[in-house]
């Protein structure tokens, strides 16, 4: 391969949504969307989730993507397209730098993944090992090693034949997995008080928290603000629909999060554990429940298969970020792209890995609305980026669309250049100029408390 990149696209809308889709299915899906839903009023927080999907979420996705396929280009490119002649392009340069930020720790975190797949295959999965493990050295060094390798394997292959490819078997299977797994939650003998934990209305614990829960999982479970939808938009074929593509992966990103609910805390509520959230749900509680239950272990297989899917198809679309950035403007192979992206998530990745253990005692701070606080390496990375860079980044994406860019670049965008309707037009800009930055804002203002 050559210095000179031609900038491709998906070779079907399915493949293109299914690549979306598994940006958005991550970690979060699995281990904090179900436990607010239950904890903040089953059926009442989803309707309210709801609301905040089509007042946020869905615009900010539609933005990203009209400016990436607007330019077909990466990140940086494409802002610098959509405003040429402006600084605006360090909106794009934001973007990739949360990207490049959040590969450094999300690659541990698929390895983890990766780790308690292997150790429910080959039947030696055990609740209570979580903190040794993660603590330890050298192991979680070789399964990030492992994590990157494969990322790297299939970003290899390109847009179509790697990321495309890959996202369509990942995500049928996925879901596959997932249906067995509900299927067997059925059987258990907390499945109905498992769903009614999660969709029994609930209005009495409707709270404040609650809409503020809501309107950060619509934010942070899209993966608005990390380039990554400018990326994947700049794939999209100019006769792909907009809005319906991001109405499609908002409306399965949420299926899946819900049907992991109805998988987990059925289990939970069968064999007596806490249905909380987060690492600890899913790599200290459901190890219990899986040795507990009968048949146990390759039902944990399946599980912990399934996680795996959902954090390799988002480290994928994080990885390509800067890897379409440095092919179109360092003007190097995608080969050489993927190598140096690789190096860098592996070198970080070791020191992220290494501050759940040995350079724990390391710590960074940040500033909150009760002062400084000080985080590891790991944490520290996920805070700055999802309490500061990303609100910032999409912010300043919804003033460039809403209010700078001028309406006809909307109009174009969602009516493939006006030879669809545009009927939304006035409501998404109207979401953009006012709705959206509000909601970021407070979004921004409630992580600093």
């Amino acid at each position: 391969m050559g210095g000179k990149n031609e900038h491709t696209t998906f070779a079907t809308r399915l493949g293109g949504i299914a690549a979306a889709v598994g940006s958005a299915v991550g970690f979060g899906n699995i281990w904090r969307f179900p436990y607010i839903t239950g904890r903040d009023g089953g059926a009442a927080f989803l309707l309210i989730y709801v609301v905040a999907v089509l007042l946020l979420g869905i615009p900010m996705m539609i933005a990203e993507f009209s400016i990436g396929r607007s330019a077909h280009r990466n990140v940086v490119d494409a802002y610098r397209k959509a405003a040429p002649g402006t600084k605006w392009h360090w909106v794009g340069g934001l973007g990739l730098l949360v990207a490049v930020l959040i590969l450094g720790f999300y690659t541990v975190l698929s390895g983890w993944t990766l780790r308690y797949t292997f150790v429910s295959l080959t039947g030696d999965l055990h609740g209570g090992e979580f903190l040794g493990f993660v603590s330890d050295t050298y192991q979680p060094l070789f399964w990030t090693l492992l994590a990157i390798f494969i990322n790297a394997s299939i970003l290899l292959g390109g847009v179509q034949k790697g990321i495309e490819r890959a996202s369509n078997i990942m995500m049928p299977l996925l879901a596959l997995l997932l249906l067995v797994l509900v299927a067997n939650s059925a059987t258990l003998d907390g499945f109905g008080e498992g769903v009614a934990f999660l969709f029994v209305p609930k209005w009495e614990d409707v709270t404040v928290q609650t809409f503020l829960d809501a309107i950060g999982q619509a934010f942070f479970s899209l993966s608005v603000a990390m380039g990554i939808l400018v990326a994947y938009g700049s794939y999209l074929g100019d006769n792909t629909k907009i809005g319906k593509t991001a109405i499609s992966v908002a409306a399965l990103d949420t299926l899946v999060a819900i049907l992991a609910g109805v998988v987990i805390f059925p289990a939970c509520f069968t064999y007596q554990q806490e249905a909380g959230q987060g690492p600890g749900l899913m790599f200290e509680t459901l190890p219990t429940v899986f040795e507990q239950m009968p048949g146990g272990w390759p039902l944990g297989a399946i599980f912990f298969l399934l996680i795996t899917l959902a954090g390799l198809t988002s480290c994928m679309s994080i990885f390509e970020v800067p890897i379409s950035y440095l092919q179109e403007e360092w003007h190097i192979s995608r080969r050489r792209a993927v190598l140096v992206s690789s190096i860098y998530a592996l070198a970080v990745g070791i020191c992220c890995s290494l501050a759940m253990g040995a350079w724990s005692d390391f710590k960074l701070l940040l500033p909150t609305g009760h002062g400084w606080e000080s985080y590891n390496l790991f944490d520290f990375l996920d805070n700055l980026t999802s309490r500061y860079m990303m609100p910032v980044c999409a912010i300043l994406t919804s003033i460039l669309v809403g209010w700078y860019l001028k309406k006809d670049f909307m109009h174009d965008a969602i009516t493939n250049w006006r030879t669809d309707s545009g009927w939304y037009l006035r409501p998404l800009l109207i979401l953009l100029r006012f709705v959206a930055p509000a909601l970021i804002l407070i979004i921004f203002v409630a992580n600093l408390l």
